[in-house]
């Protein structure tokens, strides 16, 4: 299967993250039914196929999403990395086959979380594809 990448996002009360359980792929735990981001990237590949956002077979493509939803949640950008900074990044990254998460604490206790998974994924190969 060729190398694509998925999109995925969640936002909401950043206290409902402490949600161990339907977090991780456990027996009983509500995971594939939850939209709580799981705890390991690549986790992602086992939700059902509605929570994908977005599937892109260029890693500057996945990135345009990833930059135009982190802006919708963030548009005072991060003052640590300049969003043109951040693109590159994650393109290098996407291209060598590492998922990409950029997230931040919106206000308060809201959080907001963007996600392009690799797919196939290095990390979890026996993952299969969601949208296959």
């Amino acid at each position: 299967m060729q190398l694509h990448f998925h999109g995925y996002e969640w936002t909401g009360d950043g206290r409902l993250l402490a949600k161990e359980s339907e977090r991780r792929p456990i027996e009983g735990g509500g995971f594939g039914l939850s939209g709580l981001p799981p705890l390991m990237t690549g986790w992602w590949l086992l939700r059902p196929p509605a929570q994908v956002r977005g599937t892109w077979e260029a890693a500057a493509d996945a990135v345009e999403w990833l930059a135009g939803r982190y802006g919708e949640h963030s548009p005072g950008g991060d003052p640590w990395m300049p969003i043109e900074a951040r693109r590159r990044c994650a393109v290098a990254q996407l291209t060598e086959a590492s998922d990409v998460v950029w997230s931040c604490w919106v206000s308060g206790s809201r959080w907001s979380g963007h996600y392009v998974i690799v797919c196939p994924n290095k990390t979890w190969p026996q993952l299969t594809c969601p949208v296959s």
